[in-house]
């Protein structure tokens, strides 16, 4: 069992996430479009930006992209941490984007996409986030397709 594992305490149901940090400099389109190149996967931007109010009259607009797996592959979300108002998480190391995976040892857990994403162009930095600061990112019970 993954040592990321994620059981939510503030959701009606119980989810399973893997959380993995992104620093890239990609625009949030082509960090998508390379991972659907790289992992043969389709993620697809949401209809509805991510939003959340990050200050309490604040709200801050967040590219959003879902992939339901297929398969061989669980469900994940590739998130941009900065929007229109700020960012989802500013704590370091800040990343650029999140890709929260579902379930993630359906698929032998995120090894390979670490490793896989470390070889796409403009990159710098993948990184799985630690399991104890997860209640650091309450906005992941605002996911879409929960």
């Amino acid at each position: 069992m993954s040592q990321k594992r994620f059981k939510s305490h503030f959701l009606e149901f119980e989810y399973n996430f893997d959380v993995v940090g992104i620093h890239s400099i990609n625009t949030p389109h082509y960090l998508a479009w390379c991972l659907n190149d790289t992992f043969s996967s389709n993620f697809q931007l949401h209809v509805h930006s991510f939003a959340l109010n990050l200050l309490e009259e604040t709200a801050s607009e967040h590219a959003e992209f879902y992939w339901e797996g297929d398969e061989t592959h669980s469900e994940m979300w590739l998130v941009s941490n900065r929007g229109s108002a700020g960012l989802l998480y500013t704590g370091k190391p800040t990343p650029d984007f999140w890709l929260i995976i579902r379930d993630a040892d359906i698929m032998g857990g995120t090894a390979d996409w670490i490793r896989g994403m470390k070889a796409i162009t403009n990159v710098q930095m993948v990184f799985e986030f630690p399991a104890e600061q997860l209640e650091k990112l309450p906005w992941l019970q605002q996911l879409s397709h929960l």
